[in-house]
């Protein structure tokens, strides 16, 4: 296999299946403002918000851990590939039928005192539903990347996405009297029956690639645990105080003098209308964040550090740059963008704010791919746990105060200090040069004399 092509191949099918799947989550959030309004899709994010921490919870680290055991058994050829999928396999059905149940039983009490509506338990029973569908897909998802069949699971997730978009609107356009209640509850069981329909299709996918059961024994349970559960907690902790953060910021913004449905409007004018456009050409990044989760755990599990230091500084120059070139763009044609697709300037104050923030949330986000691939995931665990808990503190004390001025202060504080301790913790494993000028932990330093020497020969 040509590892380096097929690292391109994957890369360029995981790239154009994340653009088209963000333009249609772009779209179809446009289309699902102009139906429930802005207080509702500030509820229906705080409902995905207590439905994100569910699926940390159900699938925290068996993605990765699915990944890098497909990489190492593909390497090392010592165990059997079918046989240790399995035990991923009931792993991840333990997890998806707890939190599935603990999250149906608790539904009116979550509504009730973490999302402060009453309207919102429906939903979350209905979400519920699919948590075993999303922690079998989860370890899926990993092996398919690891296993050279990217482009067949790319199809999965568009059949995915467009299912999603395809019985909100039918369900939505049925509804008379349309309320947010009964807005929450069409879109949510769209998003229950597409979970199901991935499911289904990744199942029958990966029983027609998986190798036949050999003789070889099955890999350890010790290695399973070893990856899964350091990123399972960091995952989870996070997950926590990420709920928590966001359940507080319309509180926090009410607090401040805002109306309940003030609050609503603005969370979701920040979370649901300008983060997804800073975000969405940061597919690109995202498909080879992923793409070098196997390419770099295979590198480290054959010991090739000069190979992993000259991938590592090539990626981080390209994202620098990219990055850069969208922030640039996205906030000089704010107003365009936001019209076109919002057919409203609500959005347009919050992303050329948020704009400068782009080279930095990119950049993180392949380092912290990258430190996964270098077995670095308990450090990366610690460094958004940091972040996590000082953002609920700031969310605390600063928004009641300052309210939506708070938040964007706290959103460039925590990703800077994010960036700072993973970039920082990259450069110190890995013999890097950002600039060819520039080289971090890789030769000494010249004193100040041969330096002067040299420049004057």
């Amino acid at each position: 296999m040509n590892f380096k092509s097929d690292l391109i191949k994957n890369t360029v099918i995981m790239t154009a299946t994340n653009l088209l799947m963000r333009t249609i989550a772009v779209i179809f959030n446009a289309y699902l403002t102009a139906k429930i309004g802005s207080a509702g899709i500030g509820l229906f994010q705080l409902i995905m918000t207590v439905y994100s921490l569910a699926i940390t919870f159900s699938s925290a680290g068996i993605k990765l851990a699915s990944t890098r055991l497909t990489v190492e058994i593909n390497t090392n050829r010592k165990n059997d590939l079918n046989r240790s999928m399995k035990i991923l396999d009931l792993y991840a059905f333990i997890c998806g039928c707890t939190v599935c149940i603990l999250l149906f039983l608790f539904s009116d009490i979550i509504a009730k005192y973490w999302i402060s509506d009453d309207r919102s338990a429906s939903s979350v029973r209905i979400l519920a539903l699919s948590l075993p569908f999303v922690a079998f897909s989860s370890s899926l998802s990993g092996y398919f990347t690891s296993s050279n069949l990217v482009g067949k699971y790319s199809a999965i997730q568009l059949i995915e996405q467009g299912t999603k978009f395809a019985v909100a609107v039918v369900i939505l356009n049925s509804i008379r009297n349309m309320t947010v209640k009964s807005g929450c509850i069409a879109i949510v069981t769209a998003i229950s029956v597409s979970e199901a329909v991935s499911f289904t299709l990744s199942f029958i996918l990966k029983k027609m690639s998986i190798p036949k059961k050999s003789e070889k024994p099955r890999i350890r349970l010790m290695k399973l645990f070893r990856i899964a559960l350091p990123d399972a907690a960091g995952t989870c902790a996070r997950s926590i105080l990420l709920t928590i953060e966001h359940l507080l910021i319309p509180k926090g913004f009410e607090k401040s003098g805002s109306d309940s449905a003030s609050a609503l409007s603005a969370y979701g004018n920040i979370h649901a209308m300008a983060l997804p456009i800073l975000l969405y050409p940061s597919a690109i990044l995202t498909s080879f964040s992923t793409m070098l989760i196997p390419e770099l755990a295979a590198k480290n599990e054959k010991k090739d550090r000069k190979s992993i230091s000259l991938t590592v500084e090539k990626n981080l120059k390209r994202t620098i740059t990219y990055s850069v070139f969208c922030a640039v763009i996205t906030a000089l044609f704010a107003p365009l963008i936001s019209d076109l697709i919002y057919k409203t300037d609500e959005a347009v104050k919050y992303i050329r704010i948020l704009a400068p923030l782009v080279p930095i949330m990119y950049t993180d986000t392949v380092t912290d791919g990258m430190l996964k691939g270098l077995d670095q995931q308990i450090q990366s665990m610690r460094y958004n746990i940091i972040d996590s808990a000082l953002c609920v503190v700031l969310v605390w004390y600063l928004l009641p105060k300052y309210s939506v001025k708070g938040y964007i202060f706290i959103l460039y504080i925590s990703e800077l200090i994010n960036f700072y301790l993973s970039i920082g913790r990259l450069i110190k494993i890995c013999d890097i040069r950002i600039f060819r000028k520039i080289r971090f932990f890789s030769e000494p330093q010249e004193d100040i004399p041969t330096f002067l020497r040299r420049m004057k020969c």
